[in-house]
C-alpha cells in the first residue's frame, strides 16, 4: 500500500476498510454513518470482524442509531463490536487499525451513501495521522452512548407509539 492516497468513491473506500480490517491485528476503531455502517455490513466487515475478535482483536465502532438501522446494529453487537451511538458524525468516517493504517473522509451534504455515491477518502500508513484520527475518535467514544442503552431507549419509543 502506498504511505498516503486519496481515494474516490465509496465501493474503493469500503475495499481500502476492509483491507485495513484484514491486516489488523491488535484493534479497528471505525465511525461512520448509518447509511455506510449498512453498506458495510454487505460488503462483508460483520465476516471478517468475527474471526478477527476470535483472534483477540477489539473492534471499537460508533453510529448514529435509530429505528431505521437497529439490525445493522445488532449485527455488529453479535459479531462481537462494542458499538456506540452518538448523534453528530453523519458527514465524517473513519477506519484505523492498530494506531498506523486509516482511511477516513469529509463529505458534506451527503445524507445516503450508496456504493456508487462519489465521495474522497484519505488511506494512509502514517501513525501519526493514525494517532490524530484516534484521538477524534476517544473523544467521540467518551460522549457516545452504549448501544444496548440506545436500543432500549428506542424499543422503549416503539412501545409508547403502539
Amino acid at each position: 500500500m502506498p504511505s498516503e492516497l486519496v481515494v474516490t468513491g465509496v465501493r474503493d473506500a469500503l475495499a481500502v476498510g476492509l483491507e485495513i480490517l484484514e491486516s489488523a491485528k491488535e484493534e479497528v476503531v471505525w465511525l461512520v454513518p448509518p447509511s455506510l455502517l449498512s453498506l458495510s455490513i454487505s460488503y462483508g466487515f460483520a465476516e471478517k470482524t468475527i474471526p478477527f475478535i476470535q483472534n483477540g482483536g477489539v473492534s471499537r465502532g460508533i453510529v448514529q442509531i435509530s429505528h431505521a438501522n437497529i439490525k445493522d446494529v445488532e449485527i455488529c453487537v453479535e459479531s462481537g463490536e462494542d458499538v456506540r451511538h452518538s448523534h453528530d458524525g453523519r458527514e465524517l468516517w473513519m477506519v484505523v487499525g492498530d494506531g498506523r493504517q486509516s482511511v477516513s473522509a469529509t463529505n458534506i451534504g451527503i445524507d445516503d451513501f450508496t456504493l456508487d455515491t462519489p465521495a474522497t477518502a484519505f488511506w494512509s500508513d502514517s501513525p501519526t495521522y493514525a494517532q490524530y484520527l484516534l484521538d477524534s475518535f476517544e473523544h467521540a467514544w467518551s460522549q457516545a452512548v452504549p448501544a444496548a442503552e440506545r436500543m432500549q431507549e428506542l424499543s422503549e419509543q416503539g412501545t409508547e407509539q403502539r
